[in-house]
């Protein structure tokens, strides 16, 4: 893992550079790769992948995402993935790139090796014209995942490309929410209340789960906001679920009733596209809107 110097990013209203700690979670290309990636301003092409996806259905609860990094130079070619998986009834036993369209199955064209439990990290050299073909058209390839229950296919979903990089930042086209605790009529977020919250999925505007921080990413760019805020005031820490205590410092603040309060800001990440949040002083809600991440 690789401590990474994030430059000032003055669209999300920083003004100084700031260091990702060494728990954020590194990608295959970054940690694994030939280090071509230096000279290369690369976009991940990612994933989502569902039971629903595979010809026939696949695992009914199983869901994951993928995010594969290409780098064309000639026969050194290299593919770069990092998958996560869950909920799937037997562990993976092998996974890969398939030529096809949506709907339509397809041959294997790039295995992804070093399949664990619940992730996958790697680099392989593959054929130029093949990494060529899967950038000009990546719609009509796809990542499978498969078990021993399901050898036909577990779960998938078709590549697509990502947002293309600023650095190392990627910012989504549009925001995507990936948390609410007014959902569902929940409850706020308490003094000294700790929640886990997943980022790695956002809604968006048709109110469809898309990939929002894929894996691999190092960090996500994100809209805080509070609001229904209880008087005195209080304030919310945002920080990566790979922490086991709150940082020191807050996130945001409030100083009154029912107040409406918005901050943009970069944070850290797990293995899973996780991060925490802890309440201080008051109550509140908690919204998280992801607009872009870093990678």
């Amino acid at each position: 893992m690789h401590k990474k110097a994030l430059a000032a990013m003055t669209a999300v209203g920083l003004t100084a550079a700031i260091a990702i700690p060494t728990i954020a979670f590194g990608n295959a290309r970054r940690d694994l790769g030939s280090f071509n990636f230096e000279k290369v301003a690369n976009t991940p092409l990612t994933a989502k992948l569902l039971g629903a996806n595979e010809v026939p259905p696949g695992d009914a609860d199983g869901v994951g995402a993928a995010a594969v990094t290409i780098d064309i130079n000639g026969p050194n070619t290299e593919v770069c993935w990092d998958l996560t998986y869950r909920n799937i009834t037997s562990p993976p036993s092998q996974a890969g790139i398939r030529a096809g369209a949506a709907g339509a199955n397809g041959a294997l064209v790039i295995s992804l090796t070093n399949l664990g439990p619940s992730s996958a990290s790697g680099c392989s050299l593959v054929a130029a014209a093949v990494a060529q073909q899967i950038l000009d058209a990546p719609q009509n390839f796809y990542v499978d995942i498969r078990t021993s229950d399901l050898p036909n296919g577990a779960i998938r979903g078709q590549l697509s490309a990502g947002p293309p990089p600023a650095g190392e930042a990627h910012m989504l086209a549009s925001p995507l929410r990936a948390y609410d605790s007014r959902d569902n009529a929940g409850p706020k977020l308490a003094a000294n209340e700790t929640r886990v919250i997943s980022l790695a999925d956002g809604k968006n505007g048709a109110g469809g789960s898309v990939i929002a921080v894929p894996p691999g990413a190092t960090a996500a760019i994100v809209t805080l906001t509070v609001t229904e805020t209880v008087a005195p005031g209080g304030f919310v820490k945002l920080y990566s679920a790979a922490l086991v205590d709150p940082p020191a410092t807050s996130s945001i603040n409030w100083a009154g009733t029912n107040q409406n309060l918005a901050v943009s800001t970069q944070v850290a990440v797990d293995g899973t596209g996780s991060v925490k949040i802890t309440g201080g002083a008051a109550s509140t809600h908690v919204i998280i809107d992801v607009i872009g991440y870093l990678f």
